[in-house]
């Protein structure tokens, strides 16, 4: 089938702004993922920290809470 893109808005769900992202849709994923430059732009509240297995090895990304909007 290929890859998914989606356009859509990350949102800050507290302040109400948001940034336009291209988006890969990955029906197997558990988590969301984003840019770590979109994340503090958007000044998400971080509530913690995952570790998280990539195809390079393990890392720890900072979990925050924020809205995604796909289609409105």
């Amino acid at each position: 089938m290929g890859h998914v893109w989606v356009e859509a808005v990350v949102r800050n769900p507290f302040t109400g702004r948001g940034a336009p992202v291209r988006a890969l849709v990955d029906t197997g994923a558990t988590d969301t993922v984003i840019p770590r430059k979109i994340a503090r732009e958007l000044e998400l509240p971080v509530t913690g920290k995952s570790v998280v297995l990539t195809a390079r090895g393990s890392v720890e990304l900072d979990e925050c809470i924020g809205v995604l909007e796909v289609m409105g």
